[in-house]
């Protein structure tokens, strides 16, 4: 990669740059927004090998940089990882030490501008950029696609669909089937609307796939209800049962250059219908095969300009927890959401030192807070958003029959001190807070898949100190508990009207009983509670 600053002085650098640069360049404005910790570009495309002007206008009241990583890189760790020699970092102006870097502008001081150009990776994929100043990598971050983008559908032809009726709760042998009508896609997408069908159908796709080059490709589908890709037959991700399309599967095949046998099956049970496919490969970002985008995506237009401030910046977990601390929809005024993988999240609330809501499926759209100037709280992506409890403290002693003390709104949980929070070996979340002299420490991981029914969300909190006689922990709490087989089914009623609620739960803890509409059990140095959802899917 070839990187020039124009802030270097020497006569030749300049005229070189002058004529490498001259000609198709393609030039992105990237602006800091005021007192928000944000850049106005999260996210833009380039070609491989094309050349990139970068004009960097800080706007803000404070001191910002911009530099650019490998794919891959964890830019939250390597900017913090300069925290650990700090008067090194101030000598180098926070521009970490790190091979992984490859281009960076200047520090730019408030109302000042700076220029990068650099010649674009020749390989594609996703490179990260990001802030490196103390504390401002955990929001002030983007990405720069290097791919070629070209039509919206690469290599898809001769597409045709034959349309099935019937009701089912998994994908069918359609080839044991008998269509009840058939013909071509015209645009060449695959598509659910080609009858007035709204449930209860099936479609399978066929067509040739056009591969541009030998190498491997990712396959991405998701899908209210089932579905599934071949390519020459071969099984290449599936999504079977019934869901919704939150979660998008991936499934990988190395092909041949030249032409290769399409196929996509789908039914649709009841409720809502979405379908969303895509690929990707050598010399291409990731291209929809399909006409719906990803429902995450549904907001953004061609150009890329977001129709709705509030949606389209969907937060994906990946190998490691995705900490979002922001205003959470029915997590209070500072939550902090945690999505894990496996297929579920939480939202913590600082106000309570508790665990405000749970869900499954997609984490968060981060569109509201980091897109734009958007206020107020984001609901859950998700679905089947459960409370475990009032929002109220976790630990009290209280008298027998006597009500567990409610949160004031607004106000904090009294005779709690919070500590914060760190990451363990596993970048999982520690919640630490004081409780009347007690230590607390909190830790949430999944264990299985959420979406298949066997996942769990286990809780364990440890404490450390002198713990008040007749403490007790409240687990959870409703006016409907019916106990069930070693823990007890809680429904909660809706949480709030604007998230996708269905909140029954299970859980299960050593030692809870049920006290009126709480489940409770002595505070003890260590407690372990694991929530679970009783169905595969929520209401659709």
């Amino acid at each position: 990669m070839n990187m020039i600053r124009r802030s270097v002085p020497a006569l030749a650098t300049a005229l070189l740059a002058s004529a490498a640069f001259a000609a198709d360049v393609e030039t992105i404005t990237i602006k800091t927004l005021r007192a928000q910790m944000k850049y106005d570009v999260t996210e833009f495309d380039v070609k491989p090998g094309q050349k990139v002007k970068v004009i960097f206008r800080n706007e803000d009241d404070m001191p910002h940089n911009i530099c650019f990583f490998q794919p891959g890189t964890d830019v939250i760790a390597a900017a913090n990882k300069q925290m650990d020699k700090p008067e090194e970092a101030l000598k180098r102006n926070w521009i970490p030490d790190d091979p992984r870097m490859w281009a960076h502008t200047k520090p730019v001081n408030p109302k000042e501008n700076d220029e990068l150009t650099f010649t674009a990776p020749e390989k594609p994929g996703v490179y990260p950029f990001v802030c490196t100043f103390p504390g401002h990598a955990a929001i002030m971050q983007g990405k720069m696609n290097v791919g070629e983008t070209g039509q919206r559908l690469p290599g898809l032809t001769d597409l045709k669909f034959e349309l099935f009726l019937g009701n089912w709760k998994t994908l069918p042998d359609f080839a044991k089937l008998k269509p009840h009508r058939e013909g071509d896609v015209k645009d060449g997408l695959v598509q659910i609307k080609v009858d007035d069908y709204k449930n209860e159908f099936g479609l399978v796709f066929t067509g040739k796939l056009d591969v541009p080059k030998d190498g491997d490709y990712s396959f991405q589908i998701a899908s209210d209800d089932g579905g599934r890709i071949f390519v020459d037959g071969r099984r290449v991700v599936e999504n079977d049962g019934i869901h919704p399309a939150t979660t998008i599967r991936e499934g990988k095949a190395k092909l041949k250059k030249g032409a290769h046998v399409f196929r996509l099956e789908y039914f649709q049970a009841t409720g809502q219908a979405e379908l969303f496919a895509a690929w990707g490969g050598p010399g291409f970002v990731t291209t929809p095969l399909s006409k719906t985008e990803h429902p995450g995506m549904k907001a953004v237009t061609k150009k890329g300009k977001n129709k709705n401030e509030n949606t389209g910046f969907p937060l994906v977990v990946a190998q490691e927890p995705i900490v979002y601390r922001n205003f959470i929809t029915g997590a209070g005024n500072r939550a902090i959401g945690v999505g894990y993988p496996g297929n579920a999240s939480i939202a913590w609330s600082t106000e309570a030192m508790n665990l405000a809501i749970a869900w499954r499926g997609a984490f968060i759209d981060a569109a509201r807070h980091w897109n734009g100037r958007g206020g107020g709280a984001q609901p859950p992506l998700g679905f089947d958003v459960f409370r475990p409890a009032e929002l109220s403290q976790p630990f009290a002693v209280i008298a027998d029959g006597a009500t567990w003390p409610a949160l004031e709104k607004g106000g904090r949980a009294a005779g709690y001190t919070w500590r914060g929070y760190e990451l363990d070996e596993k970048r999982m979340p520690i919640f630490r807070y004081d409780w009347e002299g007690v230590k607390v420490s909190e830790r949430y991981e999944v264990a299985g898949d959420a979406l298949t029914g066997d996942g769990r969300l286990v809780r364990t909190l440890k404490l450390d100190g002198k713990i008040p006689a007749g403490a007790l922990f409240r687990v959870a709490s409703s006016a409907k508990i019916t106990p069930q087989g070693a823990g007890f089914l809680v429904e909660s009623g809706r949480v709030v009207t604007e998230i996708n609620s269905d909140p029954k739960f299970v859980v299960t803890a050593e030692g809870a009983k049920l006290n009126g509409k709480d489940i409770t059990l002595p505070a003890r140095a260590e407690i372990k509670v694991t929530y679970s959802w009783p169905s595969l899917h929520g209401a659709h």
